[in-house]
């Protein structure tokens, strides 16, 4: 039940998380430092990072539900 718990939290934060760096990137990117500013100048890697954390929590519920 604890596994369940921390994937139903964890999940939503680590996506919530995501989101906030992408739209502070896009907010803030004049006055972040010069490797965050490399970053700001390529949403594709977030886009990405995002669908690959999905996938991967997905996969990592459904081999821990087996």
């Amino acid at each position: 039940m604890l596994q369940e718990l921390v994937l139903a939290i964890g999940i939503p934060l680590l996506l919530l998380l995501l989101l906030l760096a992408v739209l502070a990137l896009e907010r803030w990117a004049d006055q972040l430092p010069p490797w965050l500013q490399r970053l700001s100048r390529r949403p594709s890697v977030f886009w990405n990072i995002g669908c690959g954390l999905i996938i991967g929590l997905s996969l990592l519920r459904w081999l821990l539900r087996r």
